[in-house]
């Protein structure tokens, strides 16, 4: 039996300068029975020039929307053009290891059933250093993915991730571009085009209420840059986005999830004149055990510095601290 194909979706909008790390990414894949579908967002730079070495492969196709259309539709454009078993979600400034799919593949030929998927751990980067490695801790089939994601007294529960522990921050995590599924499960579960952020959680969200089981290579081969460039949409938090985003997913969020996402994702971006409705929901999700103190910390210091600012002095922070290992071990 031949190997089976993995189709692997990049969407892009205006990445001329990042995308070819990303592409070059995946045909460095131990794994080689794949195609690339690029699917381009209505892009308004030079992507012709940026694509321009790869064209010769033919295992690189072009999708074109001929306006944007935001990157749920473009994620779904690449599912319908999908001809692979697997489809696999690369961001277009994000790179994976080499052998990112071959061990993902391995994994999920051993698992009893279809409906699965596959995640890895991931490296956040910024400024060309690695500054977390995410998750850290393990989801299991008893636990709703929502309370997995954001409710402190259940991440605590878990069991810890077979890494370092020490190179492993923060609780629990999913990144989009770590994420492999049987192409028949993306299809029908296509991302809300109605979210311009937060929708790769809906995503995921939507799976999890078909009760598909999530495992995870505890290993890094994903790369995420995590910096500040423009019309970046998952490095800022949005109160009218977050806002769509609660009211689409419905009861698939618990009421301690939505309360951690309320207070963890919206509560510090109140106007600093209005205060008790941030304080309020924070300590009634600190006293809950729905957050731990150092995510109140977070959350008021973010009300006060601005989420900005905050990742600014964090990120010189751990650069201070990589710098100060390095000269330690040198």
């Amino acid at each position: 039996m031949p190997p089976p194909l993995v189709s692997i979706v990049i969407p892009i909008y205006n990445r001329a300068d990042l995308i070819a790390d990303a592409i070059r990414s995946c045909f460095s894949q131990s794994y080689h029975t794949v195609e690339i579908i690029l699917v381009d967002d209505g892009s308004t730079d030079d992507l012709a020039s940026a694509i321009a070495p790869f064209a010769e492969d033919q295992r690189l196709r072009l999708v074109r929307h001929q306006r944007n259309q935001g990157v749920s539709a473009a994620r779904n454009s690449g599912v319908r053009a999908a001809r692979g078993k697997f489809v696999a979600f690369l961001d277009s400034d994000d790179v994976w290891l080499p052998t990112k799919l071959e061990k993902q593949l391995i994994q999920i030929a051993s698992e009893s059933t279809p409906n699965v998927i596959s995640g890895t751990l991931t490296e956040i980067c910024a400024g060309g250093r690695v500054r977390a490695i995410r998750p850290k801790r393990r989801k299991t089939r008893e636990i709703a993915l929502g309370d997995y994601l954001f409710v402190d007294e259940v991440q605590r529960r878990l069991p810890m991730v077979d890494w370092p522990a020490g190179s492993l921050t923060g609780g629990c995590f999913a990144q989009t571009s770590s994420l492999l599924l049987p192409t028949a499960l993306a299809a029908s579960t296509p991302f809300r085009t109605t979210l311009d952020q937060y929708e790769d959680m809906a995503f995921l969200l939507d799976l999890d209420r078909k009760g598909v089981e999530f495992i995870l290579i505890e290993e890094p081969l994903t790369r995420q840059n995590d910096d500040d460039r423009p019309g970046r949409l998952g490095g800022v938090d949005d109160l009218a986005r977050g806002g769509r985003f609660l009211e689409a997913i419905g009861d698939a969020l618990s009421a301690d999830a939505r309360l951690a996402f309320e207070v963890t994702h919206l509560a510090h971006l109140y106007e600093r004149d209005r205060w008790a409705k941030t304080i309020a929901p924070a300590f009634k999700a600190l006293s809950r055990g729905v957050i731990g103190p150092r995510s109140l910390l977070g959350i008021l210091s973010r009300s006060l510095m601005g989420q900005a600012s905050q990742k600014a002095l964090r990120d010189r922070l751990a650069a201070f601290g990589s710098l100060a290992h390095d000269r330690k071990a040198a």
